[in-house]
């Protein structure tokens, strides 16, 4: 039934709000990472501040919980819920619109990366291994986030190739369009500072940065305070 089919897709985006960071934030006392974090840049992103703050121990576990959100709620949609492909992709991107969009606790909102990853382990496992290669190559590169970006973006290229169902190629594009939209969040704020609203945009959705990436040459001119590019791991 189509109301049933609806209610999975709105339970998906409720999934995907579960404050895995703030939890772990509360838990061990992060002040820093509850104060600090924000919205606006991926440099304020509570995993980032959490690394810096808690330990990767700690940040590990709350990536952790946001992509074992993903992974069950699609999971039980399936098996439970009995969704076609259209509803499964549907409720698969309503999950990262949730991690990324909470109506609720917004400036603890994840990036997209960790829910969009327990999501695609389950329904595109083969893409998603792609891409988790490629991120795992990247961080070996220094260039994690850089590495991301392209992960994802081979997601529906990949699931095309496997001749995954044309729902599972347009839930691959879109969960990358979600995260790219994420990332544009406070982009004026990088304007404001400087910088030209053409490498604003590039920063951000090509290094989710709010400036030149680190070691890059040509990209650290004009490198400032204003200007940082935040650490290369990758904001969930």
């Amino acid at each position: 039934m189509t109301g049933t089919n609806v209610a999975w897709v709105a339970g998906g985006y409720l999934a995907g709000t579960f404050p895995s960071a703030w939890i772990v934030a509360t838990v061990t006392r992060a002040t820093a990472v509850l104060s600090g974090s924000g919205r606006t840049s991926g440099e304020r992103d509570p995993h980032i501040l959490m690394a810096k703050h808690v330990g990767v121990g700690w940040t590990v576990v709350a990536a952790t919980l946001d992509v074992v959100k993903g992974f069950v709620y699609v999971l039980v949609a399936r098996h439970v819920g009995h969704l076609g492909q259209g509803w499964l992709a549907l409720t698969g991107v309503s999950i990262v619109i949730g991690h990324c969009f909470p109506f609720y606790l917004k400036d603890m909102a994840g990036r997209g990366l960790a829910a969009a990853a327990g999501v695609l382990l389950f329904l595109l496992p083969v893409e998603m291994t792609v891409c988790g290669v490629l991120i795992v190559l990247g961080g070996i590169a220094r260039n994690t986030s850089l590495a991301t970006t392209i992960g994802l973006a081979t997601v529906p290229g990949f699931a095309a190739i496997q001749r995954q169902p044309g729902q599972m190629v347009a839930m691959g594009a879109g969960i990358f369009a979600v995260v790219m939209v994420r990332r544009l969040e406070g982009i004026g704020e990088v304007v404001r500072a400087g910088i030209s609203p053409g490498r604003a945009v590039l920063y951000r959705c090509i290094f989710d940065s709010s400036g030149p990436p680190t070691g890059r040459g040509v990209w650290d001119e004009q490198r400032g305070p204003a200007h940082r590019g935040h650490e290369q791991v990758p904001p969930a």
